[in-house]
């Protein structure tokens, strides 16, 4: 393994460092952003070269410990915004709007502005990917065109030797499907007795969720919940997206779950740290994944999925599509057929697991 420092004269005389790297077999250039222009004074071709020797360096270091679980110490507390917000300055592409707006979102869905390059992790990565499909009020294709543009700031931080594992590598994110297809994974009713079982990272959270898994509600909905949403025995909301009107009502099991009524205005759900900081999607999503985990279910489970959990429950101990739709807060049935379609799936499953009868 090698890494050289090379330069290469252009027109009108300027001279622009790369690097000439020999790793695995494979021989390949990495260009920096250092030019020597023919007017620097001596001082300033001098730095420039110290910095492109830093860097040739630093690139060594990360080669020579990407299979090891060192990191670096250039690559630590890299603040991801200030990088992605100087990515967006400096790009010229006319689709440097939307890489904004997706970086809008994903500050959003983090709510960590001191966030640095090396805490993105795949799990933070499916939460926002979950948060663009369905937190954001975004329809269509505008969700996997956000993730994409997300992506070429994840990319320019790997080229970078920023980024050395890029967190969006494994995860898929296909165009829109038809509409009568479920996108998300349910729990189904054994799952969610084992999960009650199994201890949580967070009790809060555990609360929370299963408590969305009876009633369908999203995350943006559960922490705003209190206790006038409460009302003999019944859960009344507006659901977040559509502003629709919902009543449900509450088993004795949820009551329990949610402990004694207090005042009107006190949150139901208190979905905060041990520093008493309010949870951000991401820590939520990745407390489920470790609690989901633990009990054992291989399945990729996100907040959203309680909500999904519901209506194919609803279904499969006999309510129709009208009542789903109802409870769910959607403004027609259109947007629950696709959880009759995964009832109807699993019941075809069902069918051909069982044994052929030889005539």
């Amino acid at each position: 393994m090698s890494v050289n420092l090379r330069t290469r004269t252009q027109s009108k005389g300027a001279i622009k460092y790369f690097l000439d790297i020999n790793h695995n077999g494979k021989r390949y250039y990495d260009f920096l952003d250092i030019k020597i222009f023919p007017t620097d004074t001596k001082q300033i071709k001098a730095d420039k070269k110290n910095l492109a020797e830093l860097m040739r360096s630093n690139r060594e270091i990360e080669l020579l410990t990407e299979s090891t679980s060192y990191v670096p110490k250039h690559l630590k507390g890299v603040n991801f915004f200030d990088f992605a917000n100087d990515y967006i300055k400096n790009y010229k592409k006319k689709d440097v709007r939307m890489i904004q707006a997706s970086l809008n979102y994903f500050k959003e869905n983090v709510n960590d502005n001191n966030l640095a390059i090396l805490q993105l992790t795949p799990t933070m990565m499916y939460g926002y990917k979950d948060y663009l499909t369905d937190e954001c009020g975004l329809t269509g294709e505008t969700p996997h065109n956000y993730f994409t543009r997300f992506k070429k700031i994840l990319k320019s931080a790997e080229l970078k030797g920023l980024l050395i594992n890029n967190p969006t590598k494994e995860i898929k994110f296909r165009k829109t499907v038809g509409e009568g297809v479920l996108k998300k994974q349910i729990l189904t009713t054994d799952e969610l007795k084992t999960l009650v079982k199994t201890k949580c990272g967070n009790e809060e959270t555990k609360k929370a969720f299963l408590f969305a898994c009876y009633t369908g509600l999203g995350l943006a909905e559960i922490k705003v919940l209190t206790w006038k949403n409460v009302i003999n025995g019944k859960l009344v909301t507006n659901r977040e997206k559509t502003k629709q009107k919902v009543e449900i009502k509450l088993k004795e099991g949820l009551l329990k779950l949610i402990g004694e009524k207090q005042s009107k205005s006190a949150h139901i759900f208190k979905l905060v740290n041990d520093k008493n900081n309010s949870l951000s999607t991401n820590a939520i999503n990745k407390c489920i994944k470790n609690w989901v985990e633990r009990a054992k279910i291989e399945k990729h489970i996100t907040f959203y999925c309680a909500r999904h959990t519901f209506a194919t429950q609803l279904l499969q101990y006999g309510a129709n599509l009208k009542t789903v739709a109802d409870a769910m807060g959607h403004t027609s049935t259109k947007s629950t057929i696709k959880y009759l379609n995964y009832i109807e799936n699993l019941k075809d499953e069902a069918i051909d697991n069982l044994p052929d009868i030889n005539f």
